[in-house]
């Protein structure tokens, strides 16, 4: 995503001090919408992993530690976009746009930053999205299906990990 912006930017040109201050305008209210919903995306997410653990707790089929440290990573990564999104939202109640006395430089570099800003929050969005999708099809495999030869499964024998009796 932050490649695309990336090169619709590149595209598009450098901006002047006083586009860049009415594209800063016009991007406002759109940014702001986006954070908020970033923040309920990632809100909701957290709240859906409780449901996973839960659903992975309750199953008779035992699933390894390896499942548990992935999802507190994933968890940890949606913190990490929850409060960046959080920050940046914030960040929207500033008027910066409705200030003269500032530099006029600062428009092309706050239009900038909430390009990138925006874009990184919703990389980052879909990336937890993966990792989540790929953390329900293996439950789905071990708990639902049964493959008790998966990676996620606590009792699946690997290459390599056996001990041996000398």
């Amino acid at each position: 995503m932050a490649v695309i912006i990336a090169v619709v930017t590149a595209v598009m040109g450098s901006i002047g001090d006083a586009e860049a201050r009415r594209l800063v305008e016009a991007i406002i209210p759109t940014s702001s919408l986006f954070c908020s919903a970033i923040l309920t995306v990632a809100a909701t997410i957290l709240a859906l992993m409780l449901t996973m653990i839960g659903l992975g707790s309750r199953a008779k089929t035992e699933l390894a530690d390896a499942h548990y440290h992935r999802i507190l990573k994933i968890a940890r990564y949606d913190a990490i976009l929850f409060c960046s999104a959080a920050v940046i939202f914030v960040l929207h109640c500033v008027p910066v746009y409705q200030s003269d006395a500032l530099p006029g430089w600062w428009y092309p570099s706050i239009y900038y930053g909430l390009l990138v800003a925006t874009s990184l929050l919703g990389g980052g969005a879909v990336s937890i999205v993966v990792l989540l999708f790929l953390a329900v099809k293996d439950i789905v495999q071990v708990v639902g299906l049964g493959h008790t030869d998966h990676q996620y499964a606590a009792n699946a024998k690997h290459p390599g990990t056996e001990k041996r009796h000398d």
